[in-house]
């Protein structure tokens, strides 16, 4: 309900290099949960809230969460608004098949892009010749009446963005701006309101070419702290 609050900022640890910390901080955004970010460099920073190393890491009072999916169904579940996760099982399923795509395709590449350790630009360009064909003809027509990849705004949508996001810091945006459904899908998730209705545009909770030359992370910051 719009005016609830969580009683505290959950507790973040990642960091602004990391496209599953990119995805978790506009995850907050949308569902309108205050995140304190803290910066680590490696899976032995965590070593106590995750038995694994695995980062990032979620600190939600009593609750650990680690695994990128796992935190992005917390914040889904523990914020406020629509769920994330179309009903819909046939919609549900395409949304996990192009979240899988970008997350097992392009996020590697589009990582090395951004750190300056690789990439293959040809496998990024197939994923997003993908990306505009399920755009421009929707397998399903309940698809077809809005411009994200399952019609209604859904974690397909952050998965694929905070790769995108990478990429144009990197210098790469062409793979978005030369294909004109991507385009098109790109302009409406970085203008799109928050699904709490709070009133923050998420995309830009997204660390930006700034944050990661300064090795930065920002707050998200709606209700419990101040920005």
């Amino acid at each position: 309900m719009i005016g609830d609050k969580l009683a505290s900022a959950m507790q973040l640890f990642g960091n602004p290099s990391c496209i599953n910390t990119a995805k978790i901080m506009q995850t907050a955004g949308e569902k309108g949960v205050d995140v304190e970010v803290h910066k680590i460099n490696g899976g032995e920073d965590v070593s106590e809230m995750s038995p694994l190393q695995s980062a990032p890491v979620l600190k939600d009072l009593d609750n650990i969460v680690y695994g990128p999916n796992a935190i992005i169904s917390y914040l889904d579940d523990k914020g406020f608004g629509p769920s994330l996760v179309p009903r819909n099982g046939v919609i549900r399923a395409i949304m996990y098949q192009y979240a899988h795509i970008a997350s097992d395709f392009v996020q590697m590449e589009a990582y090395g892009m951004l750190t300056g350790s690789g990439g293959n630009m040809d496998v990024v360009n197939k994923a997003f010749d993908v990306l505009e064909n399920i755009l421009a003809n929707p397998p399903d027509p309940k698809l077809k009446k809005d411009v994200y990849i399952c019609g209604e705004f859904s974690l397909a949508d952050i998965h694929w963005m905070a790769c995108v996001n990478a990429l144009e810091i990197s210098g790469n945006g062409d793979v978005v701006s030369s294909r004109s459904k991507v385009s098109e899908w790109c302009a409406a998730v970085k203008s799109h309101p928050a699904t709490s209705k709070e009133d923050i545009v998420p995309f830009t909770c997204l660390p930006t070419k700034e944050d990661i030359d300064a090795g930065a992370l920002r707050n998200v910051a709606i209700n419990v702290l101040e920005s």
